[in-house]
């Protein structure tokens, strides 16, 4: 792990290229210390940005192959002043080896992965974020032409990612827009507390009643989130569901607190599901069995 005492600027690395050209970026000092990083940990810093590119000529259109980044752990703490992590090229920073993210109290952060950011993760397996007042977007899609790009294509962009914790990010609407659930094949645990603005998980511009996952199961489709086995829902006062059609499976273990909106006996499978309410300081553990 490198442990860095660095004087503070508006941006922690500012990487500037007047060509084109991957080649002779990788030759930049700042960055061969970048590529480095296994584990990036930073806290206490004012700094408004991590790491930025400044690439190509003004106003060129040539395409830029993609830069792997090392880092496998990103642990950022207390950074008042920060409002982007990764800032460049559409596309251009590609993070195979990140296995964990936690943030926490950087309440200026908009984003956390901007759209020079690939979309594929593979090893992504935890994520975690939490106080982030500021925070409008978990991942930023970009423009029409590469979400349009990203629904049609086969390829699953967290096929690892398993645990997902979000707190206290109060202009949240939902965790993932336009994205769909089915890019999330193994997530066995979601938490979700204190977010007063979210409305779903998992959601999008335009949705069409397509029957739910019934009519998915029907079609041969893959019903997303079978994986997930549990659910905690805190003090959302707006949150109305998980993502269009989606149905609890038997043995999930649901705790809810404090949403008022959010019915999950209208998302029940047919069968035996356990569910845990907390209300205040009542708890009742209540078994259903639920008759089509």
């Amino acid at each position: 792990m490198f442990m860095l005492c660095i004087q503070e600027s508006e941006i922690l690395w500012l990487i500037t290229n007047t060509f084109n050209q991957l080649d002779n970026i990788l030759f930049h000092p700042n960055l061969k210390v970048v590529l480095k990083f296994r584990h990036l940990y930073l806290s206490h810093l004012g700094v408004k940005g991590l790491l930025q590119f400044q690439m190509g000529e003004q106003g060129s259109t040539r395409e830029l192959v993609p830069l792997n980044l090392d880092i496998a752990h990103l642990q950022l703490m207390n950074l008042p002043e920060l409002n982007f992590i990764w800032k460049g090229p559409t596309g251009f920073l590609s993070l195979q080896k990140l296995y964990s993210v936690y943030i926490n109290e950087c309440p200026k952060l908009k984003t956390i992965f901007s759209s020079t950011v690939v979309r594929s993760l593979p090893m992504l397996s935890s994520l975690y974020i939490h106080n982030c007042d500021e925070l409008e977007q978990i991942f930023d899609l970009g423009d029409a032409q590469e979400l349009n790009s990203l629904y049609y294509s086969q390829q699953v962009c967290f096929p690892a990612l398993s645990s997902i914790e979000v707190t206290k990010c109060n202009k949240l609407k939902y965790l993932f827009y336009n994205l769909s659930a089915s890019h999330f094949t193994r997530l066995t645990d979601l938490e979700i507390d204190e977010c007063s603005q979210l409305h779903k998980a998992f959601g999008f511009d335009h949705e069409v009643d397509d029957g739910g996952e019934e009519e998915m199961a029907k079609k041969g489709e893959q019903v997303p989130l079978q994986d997930l086995t549990c659910i905690t829902l805190k003090n959302l006062p707006n949150f109305e569901e998980i993502h269009h059609g989606f149905k609890l499976q038997e043995d999930v273990e649901h705790t809810i607190e404090e949403c008022p909106n959010y019915s999950p006996s209208l998302y029940l499978h047919p069968g035996k599901v356990h569910m845990s309410f907390f209300l205040d300081t009542i708890t009742m553990s209540l078994d259903y069995d639920v008759v089509k």
